[in-house]
């Protein structure tokens, strides 16, 4: 080849290259323009239904977490088209452009009227067990995945559900049909009408709000008691029950033909089932506080509103009251009285701490009217359950709290209240475990609250209050410090624990929930559970969340009678605010102490 030809050929390679690299640029360009070319025109998304707003405020956000910057926000009701869903969230289109929004503050869009299942497994962990068929409801419990599930009802995307335990509502698509599958309708399209009257025959009969004996109870009627029946299902009639329709079983009504004289809301009566309840001037937390009521009163219910109920007072006047602190029943209001205090013979009582309440009534809510300090001896003149009551210098008399005490009898002979022949706390080893500590805050409340802190706190009141009855106390920790699970539970073997209390306080994403709950994980555990449970409910003035079985490592690996408490919520603002003041921290330490003096005095 000539040396003119190598020449022309190395040209026309150089023009090749720079042509390459040319497009090489271009497409380079076009990459980082558009990550992936289009497949064809239109949306790329594929639409999945729709979803109303369930909460007041809800925040729009980039990507599918709580840490993606806010887009927007949206609002109850407002409902939008889904294009895209991730996990726990759903991808939905606004005016603003996508965003994605967490699913359980919203509802899905359903057409379907009836499910083809009678039971069923949860399929993801941390299932919101809810009180009602939507996610504005209250959250009853959490349940895990491979649970079993018994279906009772079906409206709408919601399931109501039986686990045996404990009945609620959750959404359909976390629960997988079982293998034989049965039709099961919805309540409303299997419903039968009716236009009878019927009298109740049992004692009293629970009413439910759903044709279930798994379904939370509305109320109650009694023996004797008139209703009108709107509806029947196998089983099961429907009742206008106040301003609203709810259930009992059949084999307690002895049914005529002809309509019912429905009650008026004057026929129907509160009972409180907490020991104090406020009062107020207004349908919400919001409403002044104009008097209390105590466990077992019932009182006419005037009106109801929201979950609140406008009830008669004793003196004529009238105010409002939670529902979910009384049972709503038929009949007359009596209200019950408490016996006078019980006479006593040259006792007297002895302060043990300095700065001790003496009140004016038997309840750590009553006024204080003075503050003693230790050492100071009052004669008694009475008693009133766990309280003493001892006359002052001025003559008045007034209460003291029995475990706050001892005791100087007729015969000059001194006791501590809580040791008796029966058995009680006295020389009981009671190991007494605050929450987290130093690195481990635990939760954090809506306002800021550090759990750790308010643990630690009402360890100290409660491990007071027992040493003052003769109990030897361990704490497992007594500052803020970091201590592993298994060491609290080597405490508990290492002492051989009569009881081991571990003390928490709870929290969820919804604030609306509230409450107490106590736990165990073994039989030899669920005594203990009850008894202290059962102090707690009739002394706190927070929602009663029951008592359950807990897989937590402190019980689980406990060999002694051991349970950890809940005490409330600090993700409930209101709670919140409660749990963080002394008088709820140390009300809650007297109902342990309380139930821990009826465990060991069985």
């Amino acid at each position: 080849m000539k040396a003119s030809d190598n020449k022309e050929v190395s040209k026309t390679i150089q023009k090749a290259v720079k042509a390459i690299k040319r497009f090489s640029a271009i497409f380079l360009a076009l990459l980082l323009i558009f990550p992936t070319l289009p497949a064809g025109s239109g949306d790329a998304y594929a639409e999945q239904g729709k979803v109303t707003i369930s909460t007041d405020g809800l925040n729009v956000r980039k990507g599918p977490g709580l840490s993606f910057p806010v887009l927007t926000q949206v609002h109850r009701n407002q409902s939008f088209r889904v294009v895209d869903s991730k996990g726990d969230w759903y991808k939905i289109s606004t005016d603003s452009g996508d965003g994605w929004v967490a699913n359980w503050f919203v509802t899905t869009e359903s057409t379907e009227s009836a499910e083809t299942v009678e039971g069923g497994t949860v399929n993801t962990d941390g299932l919101r067990l809810r009180k009602g068929p939507s996610t504005s409801d209250s959250i009853v419990s959490v349940l895990k995945k491979g649970e079993k599930v018994t279906i009772t009802e079906v409206k709408g995307n919601w399931l109501s559900i039986n686990t045996g335990s404990m009945s609620g509502w959750v959404h359909k698509d976390y629960v997988d049909p079982s293998s034989s599958q049965t039709p099961l309708p919805s309540t409303e399209s299997n419903k039968k009408a009716e236009a009878k009257q019927g009298v109740i025959t049992a004692g009293t009969l629970n009413v439910r709000k759903s044709p279930s004996s798994g379904s939370p109870i509305a109320g109650a009627v009694h023996k004797g008691n008139k209703v009108s029946i709107t509806g029947s299902v196998s089983g099961w009639y429907e009742i206008q029950f106040g301003n609203t329709k709810a259930w009992i079983s059949d084999d307690y009504v002895e049914v005529s033909s002809g309509t019912a004289d429905v009650p008026s809301s004057s026929n129907f009566t509160a009972m409180i089932t907490v020991q104090s309840l406020n009062v107020r001037s207004e349908d919400s937390l919001n409403g002044k506080v104009i008097g209390k009521v105590k466990k077992g009163e019932t009182y006419t219910i005037l009106t109801e509103r929201n979950n609140w109920y406008e009830i008669k007072l004793s003196g004529g006047d009238s105010g409002w009251i939670a529902g979910w602190y009384a049972q709503k029943t038929v009949g007359s209001a009596q209200k019950k009285t408490d016996p006078p205090p019980s006479k006593t013979s040259g006792e007297k009582v002895t302060i043990l701490y300095n700065g001790t309440n003496i009140r004016n009534g038997a309840d750590v809510q009553s006024n204080v009217v003075k503050r003693a300090q230790s050492g100071e001896t009052f004669p008694v003149t009475g008693q009133e359950g766990d309280w003493y009551q001892i006359r002052l210098e001025d003559g008045q008399t007034a209460f003291v709290a029995g475990w706050i005490v001892s005791i100087r009898s007729g015969s000059g002979s001194e006791t501590s209240p809580s040791r008796n022949s029966s058995g009680g706390i006295g020389d009981k080893v009671i190991v007494i475990d605050p929450g987290h500590g130093g690195r481990d805050s635990g939760t954090t409340g809506a306002r800021g609250t550090l759990e750790k802190l308010i643990t630690l706190k009402t360890g100290q009141l409660l491990a007071d209050k027992l040493e003052s009855a003769g109990a030897k106390v361990v704490l497992t920790r007594k500052n803020d410090d970091y201590v592993s699970l298994p060491s609290r539970v080597s405490l508990s073997h290492y002492y051989d624990a009569d009881a081991f209390i571990s003390i928490h306080f709870d929290s969820i994403h919804d604030g609306s929930v509230s409450g107490h709950t106590t736990f165990y994980n073994k039989s030899y555990q669920m005594e203990l559970a009850e008894d202290v449970h059962q102090s707690l409910a009739s002394r706190l003035p927070t929602r009663d969340r029951g008592v359950r079985m807990g897989d937590y490592h402190v019980i689980r690996e406990n060999k002694q009678a051991a349970i950890l408490l809940e005490l409330g919520f600090l993700s409930n603002a209101t709670e919140e605010a409660n749990m963080t003041s002394h008088y709820y921290q140390d009300l809650a330490a007297s109902a342990v102490y309380q139930g821990l003096n009826e465990y060991f005095s069985d």
